[in-house]
C-alpha cells in the first residue's frame, strides 16, 4: 500500500500537520501535486508533501483513500515542498500558508492547465521617422517597446482608445499580433555582448563568484556607482550559456522599470517580470514559463523567491539591506534566509549586493560565513560627491524658518540655472512622531535602550517600545532647559509647495505612496525624469536607492535625522543607509554632484559616517551597540502581537499569553512587556506587544509555535524589522 502525506488546504488550529491517506492503485500521485481527499464529514483539497510505502505503518489502521488528482502536473516541485515545510517551521506558520505563497492566485483557485492561446502584441520594427513624438501611434509603440509583449485583450481593456491606433500600427508593420499559449514566451534573441569593459575590481568579482563552489553565498559590497549591476549582468550571461536560470530581486517596484530595461536591452525576451502590480494572468504566464524553463531570467520583488525554477543557478538580492525583503504577513519570511536555504538545497549561488549592507550581512562576511568582495571606486573617472551637513538649529537661530537651508537653496538655484536636475528626499516611512527640543535638537530617549521615546496621545505618555519604560512628556528640555519642545514633521507635499514658492518656474515631480499607485506610474515617473521633463524630483526613500539619473547634480536631504527618533534599534542603521544611498543618486553622469544634508543632530555618528562615505566607521560603532544589548546579529527577537476589536479581550489574551511564556525566562530569554503597541489601535483593533530577546533552540520554537497556532488573536514575528 502506498501512503500519501497530504497538507490540507485549511488554516485551522490543530491542522498544522500532514495527514496520511491511502493511494489507490489506479491513481498516479506525485509529491507536490494537488489532490482531493475526504476530511471529516466533507472533502478538502490538499498538497502531497510526501509519498511512502506502508513500512512501519500500523496495518490495523484503515486509511481513507485519495479521491482525485486535481492537476495533471505537480504545482510544487520537490524542493519547493521541502522549502514550504521549512518556512512553516522557521517562521511559525501553517505549511499551507507557505505553499500558497508559492502559487499565483488564479493557479491556486482552479485546476492547473496550460492556459488557452491568446493574441499577443509586440514590436517588430522601428517607427518611421515621420511619426510625431506625442502622437498616439508613437505613444503606443513606445509602451510596447518598453514593456515588451502584451496580451491584446489586456492592452485594449486598459487603453480602449488605442484600438484604432493599434490597427494602424499593425498595418504599418511596426507592431505584430500573434497567437500563443500564455505559458509561452516569445523566442528570445541571443544575449547581446556587454558594451562595457570591466575594471579590475569588477573583473575580479565576476571571476571569484563564477569560480566559487555551487551554493556559495557572497556579499558584493560596492560604493554607489561602482558597477554592481554590470557584475550581475556578466555573471548571468555566463549562467545562461551554462544552461542555468537567474533570479534578480529588487526591494521596490519603483526600481523595476530601470532594472528591467537594462536587463532586456542585454537579454531581450529571456527576461520576465514579477511584482504585485501584475494582473493575475500576467503572473500565471510568468509562473508557468519559469516552471517550463522558457524564461532564463526573472526580475522581481521578494515573492519571486518562490517561483518554480527548475535550473536555478544564481540569485541576486540587489540593495539587500532594504527592510522590504522582510515579509510582514504570514509567512513572515526574510528573503535573504530563503535564498540561503535555496543555495544549500539547489546549489544556486547567492549574491547580496549593497553599498550599505545590513549589519547582519556585514557580520556574516566579517566572520567568514559568506564570501566578501568589495568594489571601492566608481566607474570611469566619477568620484563620490562631496557632502555638506547643515545644522538646522543654527538656521533657526539666524532667522531662517524655511524647511530649506540657505545652502540648499543656493545649490538648487545654481543647478536650475544651469538646466540641471535635483532630487529632494524626505523619509517619512512608518510612524514618525517624536518629541524634540527645537533649540538643541535633543530628543527624549529611553534610559535603558538608547532609543527615542514615542508619544502616546491617548495616554499622554512617552514610552519605549523595547523595554516599555514610560514617563510623562517633559515641559522643559532636560538637555538645555529650553521650553521650545515641539513635534517634528513635514511631508513631501509641503516640500513640493515650498519648491513652487521659491522657484516658480521649476517643473516638479513627487514620488511617494500617494502618487505612485499603479505599475504604469512607476514607468512614467522614471521616463519623465530621466528624459528631463522635470527639474526637481521630491520623494521618499523609495527612490533613494538604485535609480540612475545622469543629469542630477544636486541631492538635498531635507530632514536627515527623522529616522533617528523612531523607537527602533535599527534607527541608526537605517539613517546611515538612507543618507549614503540618497547621496549616491548624484554625480553619476558627466556632471559633478553635490549633496546637502539638513539635520538637527548633525553630530550623530550615523550622519558623520555618511558624510565621509565610511561604512567601516559606521559598522564599528553600531556593532558594539548591538553586542552590548544583545540585538541581531548577537541575539534573536520574537515579537508577539495581540490584536482584538475588544480592548478588554485583548488585555485578557495578552495577560494569558504572558503567563504561558513565563517558562521561557528559564531558557535564557528576556521577556519585555506586555504593553500597548506603539500604534495601540489600528483598523478598529486594540494591539498589545510582548518582545522576546535571546538565544534560539527547538524547545523555544515549539512553545511559540503552539501559541501562534492556538491563540487566534496573537501573531508572532520572528526577527521583526519594524516594531510599530
Amino acid at each position: 500500500m502506498r501512503i500519501a502525506d497530504v497538507v490540507i488546504d485549511r488554516v485551522i488550529p490543530g491542522l498544522d500537520q500532514a495527514w496520511s491517506y491511502e493511494v489507490p492503485n489506479e491513481l498516479s500521485v506525485t509529491v507536490g501535486q494537488r489532490v482531493r481527499v475526504p476530511f471529516g464529514k466533507t472533502q478538502s483539497l490538499g498538497i502531497v508533501s510526501a509519498l511512502r510505502e506502508n513500512e512501519g505503518f500500523d496495518k490495523e489502521l484503515t486509511l481513507k483513500p485519495v479521491l482525485e488528482v486535481v492537476d495533471p502536473y505537480p504545482l510544487l516541485n520537490p524542493w519547493m515542498v521541502e522549502l514550504g515545510l521549512w518556512v512553516a517551521q522557521e517562521y511559525l506558520c501553517f505549511p499551507m500558508q507557505a505553499f500558497k505563497a508559492m502559487l499565483p492566485r488564479n493557479i491556486r483557485l482552479k485546476p492547473y492547465t496550460n492556459l488557452a492561446a491568446e493574441e499577443v502584441c509586440s514590436v517588430v520594427g522601428p517607427r518611421p521617422k515621420r511619426g510625431r513624438a506625442g502622437s498616439r501611434r508613437q505613444q503606443l509603440w513606445n509602451l510596447l517597446a518598453e514593456r515588451g509583449p502584451m496580451l491584446k485583450r489586456e492592452l485594449l481593456a486598459s487603453m480602449p482608445e488605442m484600438r484604432t491606433t493599434l490597427r494602424d500600427l499593425i498595418k504599418e508593420g511596426t507592431i505584430a499580433v500573434m497567437r500563443m499559449d500564455k505559458a509561452q514566451i516569445p523566442a528570445g534573441t541571443e544575449p547581446h555582448p556587454s558594451p562595457y569593459v570591466l575594471n579590475e575590481e569588477q573583473a575580479r568579482a565576476v571571476e571569484q563568484i563564477w569560480a566559487g563552489p555551487a551554493g556559495s553565498k557572497w556579499l558584493l559590497e560596492g560604493i554607489t556607482g561602482s558597477g554592481k549591476t554590470e557584475v550581475y549582468l556578466q555573471l548571468i550571461h555566463k549562467m545562461i550559456h551554462d544552461g542555468s536560470q537567474a533570479l534578480v530581486l529588487v526591494p521596490e517596484i519603483a526600481l523595476t522599470p530601470q532594472t528591467v530595461m537594462r536587463f532586456q536591452s542585454r537579454f531581450g525576451n529571456h527576461v520576465g517580470l514579477w511584482h504585485s502590480s501584475l494582473t493575475d494572468s500576467e503572473r500565471a504566464k510568468t509562473w508557468q514559463a519559469v516552471r517550463k524553463g522558457d524564461l532564463a531570467i526573472v526580475v522581481g520583488v521578494r515573492s519571486a523567491i518562490f517561483l518554480p525554477f527548475g535550473h536555478l543557478g544564481l540569485i541576486v538580492l540587489d540593495e539587500e539591506h532594504e527592510g522590504t525583503y522582510k515579509q510582514e504577513e504570514h509567512p513572515r519570511y526574510h528573503t535573504r534566509d530563503v535564498a540561503f536555504w535555496l543555495a544549500d538545497h539547489t546549489g544556486a549561488k547567492v549574491i547580496l549586493g549593497s553599498a550599505t549592507p545590513s549589519l547582519e550581512t556585514a557580520f556574516f562576511a566579517r566572520q567568514h560565513l559568506i564570501g566578501w568582495i568589495r568594489l571601492t571606486r566608481r566607474i570611469g573617472s566619477r568620484t563620490l560627491p562631496p557632502v555638506q551637513i547643515v545644522d538646522m538649529r543654527e538656521e533657526l537661530q539666524e532667522g531662517n524658518h524655511s524647511i530649506f537651508s540657505r545652502a540648499l537653496q543656493q545649490e538648487l538655484t545654481q543647478a536650475l540655472g544651469r538646466h540641471e536636475q535635483a532630487i529632494l528626499f524626505l523619509n517619512r516611512r512608518g510612524y514618525a512622531s517624536f518629541v524634540m527640543c527645537r533649540d538643541c535638537g535633543h530628543a527624549v530617549q529611553c534610559p535603558r535602550c538608547s532609543v527615542t521615546l514615542t508619544y502616546h496621545q491617548n495616554q499622554d505618555q512617552l514610552m519605549c517600545h523595547y523595554c516599555f519604560f514610560t514617563m510623562d512628556p517633559p515641559k522643559i528640555c532636560g538637555h538645555c532647559g529650553s521650553r521650545r519642545i515641539r513635534y517634528f514633521g513635514a511631508g513631501t507635499e509641503r516640500v513640493v509647495e515650498e519648491v513652487h514658492k521659491l522657484w516658480a518656474d521649476a517643473r516638479v515631480l513627487r514620488a511617494d505612496r500617494d502618487t505612485l499607485r499603479t505599475r504604469q506610474s512607476y514607468y512614467q515617473l522614471y521616463q519623465d525624469f530621466v528624459e528631463q521633463r522635470a527639474d526637481v524630483l521630491v520623494g521618499t526613500q523609495m527612490i533613494a536607492k538604485g535609480m540612475d539619473f545622469p543629469h542630477v547634480s544636486v541631492v538635498g536631504i531635507v530632514a536627515a535625522d527623522v529616522a533617528l527618533h523612531l523607537p527602533d534599534f535599527r534607527r541608526s542603521e537605517r539613517t546611515f543607509q538612507l543618507l549614503v544611498q540618497a547621496s549616491g543618486r548624484t554625480g553619476r553622469g558627466e556632471r559633478p554632484g553635490k549633496v546637502v544634508v539638513q539635520a538637527y543632530e548633525p553630530e550623530h555618528f550615523a550622519i558623520q559616517s555618511a558624510m565621509s562615505h565610511s561604512y567601516d566607521g559606521f559598522y564599528q560603532q553600531e556593532i558594539e551597540f548591538r553586542k552590548e544589548l544583545g540585538y541581531p546579529p548577537y541575539g534573536n527577537l520574537w515579537l508577539l502581537e495581540v490584536a482584538d476589536p475588544s480592548e478588554a479581550r485583548a488585555q485578557n489574551t495578552v495577560s494569558r499569553i504572558a503567563d504561558r511564556i513565563g517558562v521561557l525566562a528559564d531558557m535564557g530569554l528576556q521577556i519585555l512587556g506586555p504593553a500597548p503597541a506603539p500604534l495601540p489601535k489600528v483598523r478598529g483593533r486594540f494591539r498589545y506587544h510582548i518582545l522576546l530577546k535571546g538565544p534560539r533552540n527547538p524547545e523555544i520554537v515549539a512553545i511559540l509555535s503552539k501559541i501562534e497556532h492556538e491563540e487566534l488573536s496573537c501573531s508572532i514575528t520572528v526577527d521583526p524589522y519594524y516594531m510599530l
